[in-house]
């Protein structure tokens, strides 16, 4: 039997069940959310988990599901009988579910709205992104917005209905799934690089006037602060990636929570995989030679590259 290289172990936990938990259990949650995705994470079972781009979506719309059923604190989510989530997830597959509005009208109850002025509780964030419609961006260019398609839950109903078709009731007090704890991740370097195949950028503060040095990670939403105290969002850096990131520096698993000091923090933007190692993704870090902040040094690593001296 092969041995397990650190390198592979770090591919495999970044696709794994417990840190798809960790990006949608935010710290501000309310306290039934934690126990809605330990049950739906239970159900899709740790132990037949296979990473695919769908299996997040189905453990996201299976806990929004469950939440829904029991925000409410009558019921624990283990009391919801698989026959009623059949029976939840069954309709046709050619329109949205009507959980949709179930679930919004549990977090209507429970959680914050964002608005203008308030970003709202990280729930909303997610789940809009599976009841979204409209793809990544609400319009397709300058003129009209796009026609509408189906949700990613749409598409997600359908296969977790499927699943629980013939899901046998006694399996469920066998079923085990990783312990999450809710919290924060949050890092503190001397330098936060964001790395693609071809660059390699500093992180700055929205204000432009530093760099930030602090990121935290608290379910699917980064932020991060510079040396003068100022707060920046981040929605475009992928929580994940920033867990693996840090895992591949500490050795912790992807989906601890905790404070760590570390000299410098290399994350592979969204065009790499979640588990690509930076220092052989990038063509400056994999000749060799890390550039430093200075434009110079970057132009001179630049042409080094280019006229094999390294």
């Amino acid at each position: 039997m092969s041995e397990t290289t650190p390198e592979r172990a770090l591919e495999q936990s970044a696709y794994a069940l417990d840190l798809e938990m960790s990006l949608i259990l935010p710290s501000s949650a309310p306290a039934l959310w934690s126990p809605a995705v330990h049950e739906a994470a239970c159900l899709l079972g740790e132990q037949t988990w296979k990473p695919s781009r769908q299996a997040p979506v189905d453990l996201l719309s299976l806990s929004l599901l469950l939440f829904a059923r029991t925000y409410t604190g009558d019921r624990a989510p283990r009391d919801v009988s698989i026959a009623e989530l059949r029976k939840a997830l069954a309709g046709p597959s050619d329109r949205e579910p009507e959980i949709i509005d179930e679930i919004a009208g549990a977090l209507a109850e429970t959680v914050r709205r964002p608005d203008f002025s308030d970003e709202g509780s990280p729930l909303w964030d997610l789940f809009n992104s599976v009841r979204n419609r409209y793809g990544p961006s609400m319009w397709a260019d300058d003129v009209e917005p796009p026609r509408p398609g189906p949700s990613p839950m749409r598409a997600s109903a359908a296969r977790l209905a499927k699943f629980l078709a013939d899901y046998p009731e006694q399996f469920r007090e066998q079923s085990t799934a990783p312990q999450v704890v809710p919290g924060p991740l949050i890092i503190e370097a001397n330098r936060i690089q964001l790395v693609s195949r071809n660059s390699i950028m500093a992180l700055h503060c929205l204000f432009r006037d530093s760099d930030i040095l602090t990121l935290r990670v608290d379910g699917p939403r980064v932020t991060g602060e510079c040396s003068r105290g100022h707060t920046s969002s981040f929605e475009r850096i992928d929580a994940a990636h920033v867990r693996v990131a840090v895992a591949r520096v500490t050795g912790a698993r992807p989906s601890a929570q905790g404070r760590h000091v570390i000299p410098e923090l290399l994350i592979a933007r969204d065009g790499l995989a979640r588990h690509s190692d930076p220092m052989t993704s990038n063509v400056l870090l994999r000749a060799g030679n890390q550039p430093f902040v200075g434009r110079d040094d970057v132009f001179e690593q630049i042409n080094r590259v280019i006229d094999g001296r390294d």
